[in-house]
């Protein structure tokens, strides 16, 4: 194995093509129920480690040759500036470097400050209300250890904590059976890893910070996610109960149209209900639509997304270097 820019250029170039195909894709629901987010974990995960590791498997990669404008691309950005020993590479490479740094840094400030705010609520004792029901909902999803706060700094219920469910939830007059839909949603989003998926796609923007495509990919990460929650829970219920957990939405949507908040949206899925009336949309007619699948069709789609994520990692890892 040995280190190269043209691996490290094609790496970048696949990784973009990639992003591009999963945000095309994210725009139609078939899709998103049949695959979720793994193909996007998948992504995430080869694409830093291909990019960070940027060495050439010789036996398998397959080498194209005698391209000018690699030449000359190569000249440029290896040949040291005038009256310098530093090369444009370099210069680059150091550029990134303190963009990715300056980001990560923000990242973790925001992140303090997102904490120490977490720390001085008081959380739901057992006798309060929605303590009961969300004892019911963590039961039913084998949720052994949670914590409730009710706070004026959200506009809809949010989960977050990695390691053990921590659900916020807005000041609102819900009712025991909105409380119960709602808890069940964010207890779903914390079921299906979606606090770590949304930690990865921030790992991979502010790697990436420079990549147009990435932030496209972090702005359709939450209604994919919404998508996949809310399907989660219409596979358990029929179509009464879809019906409630609708309502809870439009509750949600118009309290919340009449107050602002602070925006936890890059530590917590926060997203139970949203305004933008496409994606809101999109989400009702996914639940109220939904259709069971039969077990030849999930294993089809299991067989489908390993294929995928191997077509992934191959074009990543043993395709596109070049020499000259």
């Amino acid at each position: 194995m040995t280190f190269s820019i043209y691996s490290f250029s094609m790496a970048v170039l696949w990784s973009s093509i990639f992003i591009s195909l999963l945000c095309f894709c994210r725009r139609t629901r078939s899709l998103v129920v049949c695959f979720g987010v793994w193909p996007l974990v998948c992504l995430i995960v080869c694409a830093l480690l291909r990019c960070f590791i940027p060495l050439e498997m010789l036996s398998f990669t397959r080498v194209v040759t005698g391209i000018d404008l690699i030449n000359t691309v190569d000249y440029f950005l290896t040949s040291p500036v005038d009256g310098l020993t530093v090369m444009p590479i370099q210069i680059l490479g150091i550029l990134w470097g303190l963009g990715t740094l300056f980001f990560l840094v923000r990242f973790l400030r925001t992140y303090g400050r997102f904490r120490r705010l977490l720390s001085s609520f008081v959380p739901v004792e057992e006798e309060d209300e929605p303590f009961a029901e969300a004892q019911e909902a963590a039961s039913r999803l084998h949720i052994p250890k949670f914590t409730i706060y009710v706070t004026n700094v959200v506009q809809s219920p949010a989960v977050t904590g990695f390691f053990h469910p921590i659900v916020l939830f807005p000041a609102y007059p819900y009712s025991s059976e909105d409380f119960s839909n709602a808890l069940e949603h964010e207890f779903t989003h914390w079921k299906n890893h979606d606090i770590w998926v949304k930690f990865l796609v921030e790992l991979l923007r502010d790697a990436f910070w420079w990549n147009p495509l990435v932030y496209l990919l972090k702005h359709d990460l939450n209604q994919t996610l919404e998508l996949k929650c809310d399907l989660t829970i219409a596979s358990k219920r029929e179509l009464e109960d879809r019906v409630s957990y609708l309502r809870t939405m439009e509750k949600t949507i118009c309290f919340a149209d009449k107050k602002d908040a602070l925006d936890f949206s890059m530590f917590a899925v926060a997203e139970l209900a949203h305004n933008k009336e496409k994606n809101l949309l999109q989400r009702a007619d996914a639940i109220l639509n939904y259709e069971h699948k039969p077990k030849r069709v999930t294993l089809a789609m299991a067989v489908t997304s390993i294929i995928m994520a191997a077509l992934m990692a191959f074009f990543l890892f043993f395709c596109g270097s070049a020499v000259l």
